[in-house]
């Protein structure tokens, strides 16, 4: 069976990965006949196996960073899920996934050298990940990553359209061939102190669009929770913006914990003001002795 490590973010089946799995059960049309996959921290493999367990048509390529033996361990669970034999080896070193005939493939990736990747070279209809992100690096690297791979389809295509010389017309409404992407984000967690408010900004940067498409919204709600959140990435186009930051997912517990805090300082005492500013200056101090 599937090998657990608990103590690393890539050893265990995040409730992202049972909701991302369930939204694409329910939607269908993210997954075409014979869909090209790209998994990104596949993690233990889980995503993967139920996917072609569900469907088993799917070209489904599984990849994993080499840090924290993470790839070695997806290659390791995939192997013994499958049988002996029955799963076809990758890694950057090796043979490229295109090559492959066996399913599903898996590889190791590194998000800030993607473009560099045979993997960019590869045409896919579906990119998608669940809980990817747990730091600031982690949050930039996958933004920059996904807007490589987002954009490759696209960027090929009005190359080859201005070679023959059939590029759209100003207002012309042309078919997207960008891959479709789908990532599952636990938002909220660590009591709104987590990488929500980073990776929506990451996102930015690069021109991409996080839509909310399913999971647990919330809406209404003031309760500050974790909950997941199924995004719909993809390329901004023309004046299209992300959404109003008033309202965005990945900026709810941003929101929530400032509204707290404020609501917090101003049943705040005389002492307790005293207090707090005596903490930040032993925090101060503590980072000057560091």
């Amino acid at each position: 069976g599937i090998r657990v490590v608990p103590e690393h973010c890539s050893g265990r089946v995040w409730p992202a990965a049972l909701t991302l799995f369930q939204h694409l059960v329910g939607h269908d049309d993210a997954l075409t006949c014979g869909a090209r996959v790209l998994e990104l921290g596949a993690g233990t493999g889980w995503l993967t196996l139920k996917a072609r367990q569900h469907r088993d048509d799917l070209q489904w390529c599984a990849t994993e960073t080499n840090c924290g033996d993470a790839y070695a361990r997806l290659a390791r669970n995939l192997t013994r899920a499958g049988g002996e034999g029955t799963m076809a080896r990758g890694s950057e070193q090796d043979e490229s996934p295109e090559t492959k005939t066996q399913f599903p493939r898996f590889a190791a990736l590194d998000w800030s050298a993607v473009a560099e990747s045979k993997i960019a070279t590869q045409a896919w209809d579906l990119v998608c990940g669940s809980d990817l992100v747990y730091g600031e690096a982690g949050a930039l690297a996958l933004a920059k990553c996904l807007g490589v791979l987002l954009r490759k389809n696209t960027d090929d295509g009005d190359a080859e359209r201005q070679k023959k010389g059939t590029l759209p017309k100003e207002n012309e409404i042309t078919v997207d061939s960008s891959p479709k992407c789908l990532l599952a984000q636990t938002c909220g967690r660590w009591g709104g102190f987590g990488y929500d408010a980073i990776l929506y900004d990451a996102l930015v940067s690069e021109g991409l669009l996080a839509d909310a498409v399913g999971g647990e919204l919330l809406l209404g709600s003031r309760e500050l929770k974790q909950h997941v959140v199924v995004f719909k990435i993809s390329v901004a186009r023309g004046a299209a913006a992300s959404a109003d930051a008033k309202s965005h997912p990945l900026l709810r517990a941003k929101r929530l914990r400032a509204a707290h805090e404020n609501a917090a300082e101003r049943n705040m005492t005389e002492e307790d003001c005293d207090a707090r500013e005596a903490s930040k200056a032993m925090d101060e101090l503590d980072k000057l002795l560091e």
